[in-house]
């Protein structure tokens, strides 16, 4: 587990990853500009970008202006995603050749399929697209994002550069347990989107209860819950208040019982009507699942 914003989780082709980053969606123009600028030179390592965000120019300026401050590009962890209108061999290069040059970079550290196709035929086309990037040095590492174990088994009985790393939307009440499972018992990094809930997550009480123990917000609570369970999370903002907040988990920890408190979210909500008086350190929550890490 993460233990500072600098620190770096291993990948499975001996590359590493920054602990948490920062999303990009809905971000555009100067604002996408600004805040990937802001990260970068208050600690945040990891950018994450797509050709659908339609932000690359604007976050490879971003990105730019902070190498020129004087943070080493080597230092920078950035990811973007083929598209589903680019899947198969030949439109995923084309894609990514279009990624690169808005992005004004040499190269990408993740690049990613961004949602699977329902054949397995065209996501293994766009995976060899993927593993051909790779070999001529432009994409240090490839992945998958959006896929379920049904769409990464076929594709990993055909590959010959094995994901790295599977993104998908994670926070506390959807934690993608089966999903998160797999990758892990296939040393793929499970990297959670949305992990603040699209800035909702303060309405689960149950996260409210956990911030008013630990003095924190229900936002840092949760990344915090990605965190220790060995997963990337990578929240959306632009407000340089809220970029620094997402980035201060580091000074606490959940317990277990803290934990389960939150994975017990993704319980039914026949069970979740029964444990809803439950607060952590007064009443036992029994029939708990346990999987932390």
């Amino acid at each position: 587990m993460v233990e500072s914003l600098l620190d770096r989780t291993p990948l499975n082709n001996g590359y590493t990853i920054p602990g948490i980053g920062l999303g990009t969606s809905g971000m555009t123009g100067k604002e996408a500009e600004e805040a990937v600028f802001y990260a970068i030179t208050n600690g945040y390592r990891l950018i994450d970008t797509a050709s659908f965000y339609d932000n690359e120019t604007d976050v490879g300026k971003g990105i730019n202006r902070a190498i020129n401050a004087g943070i080493s590009r080597d230092d920078i962890f950035l990811t973007t995603k083929i598209w589903k209108t680019d899947m198969g061999f030949d439109q995923a290069v084309q894609s990514f050749d279009k990624s690169l040059e808005q992005l004004n970079q040499q190269y990408v550290d993740l690049l990613l399929i961004h949602w699977p196709d329902k054949e397995d035929t065209v996501n293994l086309d766009t995976w060899r697209a993927l593993e051909s990037i790779v070999e001529s040095g432009r994409a240090r590492s490839i992945g998958v994002s959006n896929f379920k174990r049904a769409d990464l088994v076929p594709l990993l009985e055909e590959v010959k550069i094995r994901p790295a790393v599977n993104q998908f939307e994670m926070y506390p009440g959807k934690s993608g347990q089966d999903t998160n499972d797999f990758c892990d018992s296939e040393n793929i990094v499970s990297m959670a989107y949305s992990p603040i809930k699209k800035g909702n997550i303060s309405k689960e009480n149950r996260t409210m209860t956990l911030a008013k123990k630990h003095n924190k917000t229900p936002e840092q609570i949760a990344l915090r819950w990605a965190i220790q369970r060995g997963t990337i999370p990578i929240p959306k903002s632009s407000r340089k208040e809220r970029i620094k907040e997402n980035a201060a988990i580091f000074d606490f920890s959940l317990d277990n019982e803290d934990m389960n408190f939150l994975n017990d979210l993704d319980m039914n909500k026949g069970d979740k009507k029964r444990l809803r008086d439950n607060i952590p350190g007064t009443v036992e929550i029994k029939n708990r699942r346990k999987f932390n890490k």
